[in-house]
């Protein structure tokens, strides 16, 4: 990977300069969720506004189904926590995928994908996914990696096991394609897992360069300039 672009730079500069202060948390609407999620408790357990710290919370206490699925809900809240639709977008996910009949269970299905994040890697989770749906068009249907990614990534946060692997979105994607073409089309699908490994391996090279995190590397290109 080549040495740090400009840009990157530059924000890291500021970053600096201002002691590096954390991202801003989010505000979000308590009732719009509650209008899909009925009366989750998670949603009466989260911070508001809410943090990428609040949402780890929800991780580090992954061990069953039922608890992978209120790390679901935290990671959607906290994405979409500055608009309307989340709430809908996380329902729509969690009842396409959650049918006994036909063998779809969703929640068990987040608890054997953390527990591959936490043990193997966010790389590892990722190529996982890909495996499935390359079977099965509908596994986790309508979840694309923008956020699925944000699962992952809070996962690998949780565990002591692996490194953290960052987020990406299309804003990150978007920023690549600007400032940094030379890692290739950064692919927002399950066609391939090669895209995201570039992006971790990239995020991870100029994490070192800088000494911070992977993680920290994604906020920092995420945020404004």
């Amino acid at each position: 990977m080549p040495a740090v672009p400009d840009d990157l730079r530059t924000r890291f500069e500021n970053w600096e300069a201002k002691a590096r202060p954390s991202q801003a948390p989010f505000e979000w609407k308590k009732t719009n969720w509650q209008r899909y999620l009925g009366s989750a408790s998670i949603l009466e357990a989260l911070p508001n506004p809410i943090d990428r710290a609040g949402v780890l919370e929800s991780f580090k206490f992954i061990h069953n189904p039922a608890s992978a699925l209120v790390a679901y809900i935290a990671s959607y809240l906290w994405g979409y926590a500055r608009t309307g639709f989340g709430p809908y977008r996380a329902e729509r996910v969690i009842r396409l995928n959650t049918d006994p009949e036909s063998g779809k269970h969703f929640a068990a299905d987040l608890h054997t994908l953390a527990g591959i994040a936490m043990n193997d890697g966010g790389n590892a989770a990722f190529e996982h996914i890909v495996d499935r749906r390359r079977g099965d068009r509908d596994f986790f249907k309508q979840w694309g990696p923008a956020f699925a990614t944000k699962f992952i990534s809070f996962a690998t946060k949780a565990s002591d096991k692996v490194a953290t692997t960052p987020i990406l979105d299309s804003i990150v994607a978007r920023w690549f394609g600007n400032h940094f073409t030379e890692i290739g089309p950064l692919w927002l699908t399950w066609h391939s897992a090669d895209s995201y490994r570039r992006y971790t391996e990239g995020m991870a090279e100029w994490a070192r360069d800088l000494s911070i995190e992977p993680e920290q590397v994604e906020q920092l290109i995420f945020g404004e300039n």
